[in-house]
């Protein structure tokens, strides 16, 4: 296929694109889901930002549906009904900040849900110490060896009981999201989290009629998507959207043939508008280490991690008749590596003899470098050799450390994503100071602004410079320097 001009590059992510459920997105950028770890404040400051920035489609970070079950302790979770009014209304403020202030399209505003399963650690995670984690079967976690038995410890095969909660927690977590303004959600069954272990036959040994097949595994995933239809029908325009696997990329989880059928499966369900591709989990965790992943030099060509597979499904997808479908089938989110606009349009572009890769495309680390990223890929008077992220070293000054720890698996990639959870706190605290002086509407920063610094300079700026005044520092060292050069003879 000819490369594509700069023009015909912007016109093909600036297309707008109707989901099966009716909701129309400007574009086809999708803000993918991060990891935020901020005060509601922060939070709302933050998707602020991103609602002005262009997204066709913004995702949150996860959102627990049991607060007894968390991946980290500053997990958002949606407790079981009655849902308290405070939560309601902050969720209620979450969705609206979503909602530019200018006359520019909002994006469609999904809440991504989730359940850690066996990836909830057994301390400060919802629970006491001694209450397990929940898991399809008792497949302890293999990280950290020793130090991961005891922070993880060996979670328990779910009762008939357990997943009938698991399924509640879902359908209530759509339910208030519906009630509080956003547009959709996401089912998060990726990276080894609860649903992502129910569709692993390494971690899923059931014989009951969640397991024992390939097809049975994805019963609870389909419970909850009739659940979530039952209370918001895709009719009324409500999303649903689901994140996979490609692959587990450990030895006896899920293979690329497994998750094809997986998609070919959901698509003959039905419900689902949208399924994300990713890869990897806490035992190998390519999601979260993108220099890692395996890639042929053609992928590396494409930038895209996952775009090989994501061809494969998009292709088996459009060879099912859609009369045999009970609706349209969901459309391809490709995410992962990608940071051109030349890259993205050909994940979203194609030849005559193939399907392109994705109908969207999602970027996440970047929208951490540069939350406005859309307004320079979608730009005509940006040269393509100009559209893209910008480049950073998230790992500079903390290498010796991920060398230190490489027998933990998840210690480098954790470095990465607390890196780009603090440049998400850079891009929140610059909101709320154009807000405390009375600016209004969300100013773009000028050169510098988000400054990508080293990991050791990005925890100061957002940590530390925020409560410590500049006067405390310059004294701490003055009386330092007084204390040291005490003894100090001069020429």
């Amino acid at each position: 296929m000819a490369a594509l001009s700069d023009r015909e590059q912007v016109a093909c992510i600036a297309r707008p694109v109707t989901l099966p459920c009716g909701r129309v997105m400007p574009n086809r950028l999708v803000k993918a889901a991060m990891e935020e770890m901020l005060p509601p404040e922060l939070q709302e400051a933050l998707y602020e930002v991103w609602a002005e920035a262009g997204w066709g489609m913004v995702v949150t970070g996860n959102v627990q549906v049991s607060p007894a079950h968390l991946g980290t302790p500053l997990d958002i979770a949606i407790p079981p009904r009655p849902v308290p009014p405070a939560t309601l209304a902050s969720l209620s403020r979450w969705a609206r900040s979503t909602r530019p202030t200018s006359s520019r399209a909002p994006p469609l505003a999904i809440l991504q849900l989730n359940h850690p399963g066996r990836q909830s650690m057994r301390f400060v995670c919802g629970r006491s110490p001694s209450s397990p984690a929940l898991a399809p079967s008792a497949v302890p976690l293999n990280v950290a060896g020793p130090l991961g038995r005891v922070l993880w410890g060996t979670p328990r095969a779910m009762t008939g009981r357990d997943l009938d909660e698991v399924v509640e927690g879902f359908v209530n977590g759509a339910r208030v999201a519906k009630e509080t303004g956003w547009d959709g959600v996401q089912l998060h069954a990726s990276h080894g989290y609860l649903l992502a272990s129910f569709l692993s036959p390494r971690v899923n040994r059931r014989t009951d009629a969640y397991g024992g097949s390939a097809r049975k595994r994805l019963a609870l995933l389909f419970r909850i998507v009739d659940g979530i239809r039952a209370e918001c029908p895709q009719s009324d325009g409500f999303c649903l959207g689901v994140k996979l696997n490609c692959s587990d990329f450990v030895k006896g989880g899920l293979t690329e043939q497994d998750a094809l059928d997986n998609v070919k499966w959901i698509a003959e369900h039905g419900g689902v508008d949208f399924v994300e591709i990713s890869g990897g989990d806490y035992e190998s965790p390519e999601f979260m280490t993108p220099d890692a992943t395996p890639k042929r030099p053609s992928t590396f060509a494409r930038e895209a991690f996952f775009d090989a597979f994501s061809q494969r499904a998009r292709w088996l997808l459009s060879t099912l008749p859609p009369s045999t479908l009970p609706s349209p089938a969901p459309l391809i989110l490709l995410t992962g590596g990608l940071r051109t606009r030349a890259g993205i349009s050909r994940a979203l572009s194609t030849s005559s003899k193939s399907p392109p890769a994705a109908d969207l495309v999602g970027l996440a680390r970047p929208a951490a470098a540069d939350p406005f990223l859309p307004q320079t890929l979608l730009s005509p008077s940006v040269p393509s050799s100009a559209a893209r992220a910008p480049a950073y070293d998230p790992l500079h000054g903390v290498r010796w450390l991920r060398t230190l720890f490489r027998w933990v698996a998840v210690a480098g990639p954790g470095l990465d994503v607390l890196w780009h959870t603090m440049a998400l706190r850079q891009v929140a605290l610059r909101r709320v100071a154009q807000r405390n002086r009375g600016v209004r509407e969300v100013q773009r920063a000028g050169a510098g602004e988000y400054e990508l610094r080293g990991f050791w300079g990005m925890a100061w700026s957002v940590w530390v410079a925020p409560v410590v005044p500049a006067w405390v520092v310059g004294a701490a060292g003055a009386l330092l320097f007084a204390l040291v050069g005490r003894g100090w003879k001069w020429a």
